[in-house]
């Protein structure tokens, strides 16, 4: 490598009760000419997607101290996406949403790199 490639990551996160899996999150974070960016989307677990369109989409706004913001350019029902390290194996999201009856909400998710 020459250094002129650019770098990406790509992960899954997955939502179970006790007995079955709920959803599936497939994303990927990359650097692109125009900042880092980051993708996600939601599947059933027979890999129906759960966006209609297409997969959500932020823009790296502020990094600092291991917090990671992300914006959403589009008005839809994901505002924000706020990642925190807390080790090497373990950071938290925080997301800020709109549900579909037009009232804010938030949500936490805490995901563990599985070695």
């Amino acid at each position: 490598m020459d250094g002129s490639e650019k770098r990406h990551d790509a992960g899954f996160f997955r939502l179970t009760d006790a007995e079955k899996t709920m959803v599936i999150e497939l994303f990927t974070i990359r650097e692109t000419p125009g900042g880092i960016e980051f993708y996600f989307r939601h599947f059933s677990p027979e890999l129906k997607p759960w966006e209609e369109k297409e997969a959500y989409h932020l823009n790296l706004t502020k990094s600092e101290s291991g917090v990671f913001r992300f914006d959403n350019p589009v008005v839809n029902q994901l505002k924000d996406a706020i990642l925190t390290s807390v080790d090497g194996d373990t950071y938290i999201s925080h997301g800020d949403i709109t549900d579909a009856d037009g009232k804010p909400k938030a949500i936490e998710v805490t995901y563990h790199r599985v070695k």
